[in-house]
């Protein structure tokens, strides 16, 4: 596995809030996906996903966030513990996805431009990501890696959306298998005609639109499904 340039990892853990870096040092947390590809990329992050072996581990460590910020809220989502403070950047720890070492969580990523993470051990901070995640982030080029993980079939799909409307590019490779996999899901047995294929599909995309407003809060959650139509 290749690592962050020291460079590149002093520049992301300098741009965590103070509390967020304690969390992770005290809790044994892990940092991965958007906020290290965005900080790095000279992009500004949408929020912070942390990760870690348990349910209770997170729950705990977002608790205890959401105790020492002012007026903070926790909100928890089927996928992840979330701490909201006014004009702060939320804090999200993940626990749809459980990893016991920083590899596997790195791993577990569906592009290699967000294949890396950021994590506090025997005293210093460590990285890893993917031997492309530097080539493909120069590129704004998105590789698929087809992950194997509990995930919504159009998840990867709409994240292309995302990325592209950024300055993202795909190639016909990668996006022939994110499309691959969402088409995996459908029931083709049940389909006649173009017109049913086309509800299906939409319906599938519609169960993880990340634009999905949290009980009134407004603020993006990509880890949470969002039912019906």
């Amino acid at each position: 596995m290749n690592e962050l340039t020291v460079q590149d990892l002093s520049l992301v853990v300098s741009r965590l809030p103070k509390d967020v870096v304690k969390m992770i040092k005290e809790r044994g947390l892990i940092l991965g996906g958007g906020f290290i590809r965005a900080t790095i990329a000279g992009e500004k992050p949408s929020d912070i996903d942390l990760f870690g072996k348990s349910k209770e581990q997170l729950e705990a460590a977002a608790r205890a966030l959401a105790d020492d910020r002012f007026r903070a809220k926790f909100h928890e989502t089927k996928n992840a513990f979330s701490v909201f403070s006014g004009v702060r950047m939320p804090v999200q720890f993940i626990f749809r996805w459980l990893f016991d070492t920083p590899d596997a969580c790195m791993s577990s990523f569906d592009f290699t431009v967000a294949q890396a993470a950021v994590w506090f051990e025997d005293e210093h901070w460590h990285s890893v990501c993917h031997a492309q995640f530097y080539s493909d982030l120069a590129a704004r080029r998105l590789t698929y890696t087809s992950p194997i993980r509990n995930e919504d079939a159009g998840g990867s799909l709409l994240r292309v959306r995302k990325f592209l409307a950024r300055g993202y590019n795909i190639q016909a490779q990668s996006l022939a298998a994110v499309t691959a996999r969402l088409f995996m899901a459908v029931e083709w047995g049940k389909i006649q005609t173009e017109e049913d294929a086309s509800l299906i599909l939409c319906g599938l995309l519609r169960e993880v639109d990340p634009l999905t407003v949290v009980d009134g809060i407004d603020i993006v959650d990509e880890h949470e499904t969002k039912g019906g139509a």
